[in-house]
Order: structure tokens, then sequence, then C-alpha cells
């Protein structure tokens, strides 16, 4: 019989702070912290860079998509998000120049692939 893997964060526990509102959580076994803050955060970055990919069902190849969405319309670009068939793995802030680099380089690399 084969051994059943360890469950990860199996050892982090709940915790609450004293004041009740700032603490560790768990969600189905995946741990999150949570704490009250004064206003909602605004954008950190110019340019998020937002890596999803469609599951589609075999012999379709997978399907990654990277999005890079200005930091004033992550939210807009976020909403719905869990009714499409796509899957976030990333997000990340950058900067409008590794952007534009990013978006140069697959380019560079897919149109190598062509010749």
């Amino acid at each position: 019989m084969a051994a059943r893997a360890p469950r990860v964060f199996a050892d982090v526990q709940k915790w609450r702070a004293a004041d009740k509102h700032t603490g560790i959580g768990k969600d189905d076994g995946i741990p999150y912290t949570y704490e009250h803050i004064a206003e909602p955060p605004g954008p950190r970055a110019s340019i998020y860079r937002v890596e999803s990919y469609i599951p589609f069902v075999k012999p379709t190849p997978l399907h990654r998509d990277v999005h890079y969405v200005p930091g004033n319309r992550l939210d807009d670009f976020l909403h719905g998000w869990d009714e499409v068939a796509a899957v976030i793995v990333d997000i990340r802030p950058m900067t409008e120049h590794e952007a534009r680099g990013e978006l140069s380089a697959f380019r560079s690399r897919v149109d190598g692939r062509r010749q």
C-alpha cells in the first residue's frame, strides 16, 4: 500500500489576535490571513500581469493566456472571473516598461518559430 503524502499546512493552526479582527484562518485546510484595514488598497503598480490557463478536455492542449492589465482596471478585469473556464495561476505587479519588454520578447520568440 502506498503511503499517503503529508497534508501541506496540516501543522498551521488557526489563530486570532486579542482584537478579534486579526488572525490566521483556514478554509478547507488552506490557511489565509485577515485583518481590518482603514480603506481598500488601490493599485500598487501601473500594470498587473495576470496569467491563466484554460484546462480544455484532451486531446485539445492547455491554453495559456497572459494579460497585461492597467492597475486602475484590475478590479473590473477580475469581476466575474469565477464564471469563465480559465484558471488564474499568477498575478504580479510590473512596470509598463517590463510589460512591453515581455510582449516584444513573446512576439520575437513566436516569429522565430515560424521561420
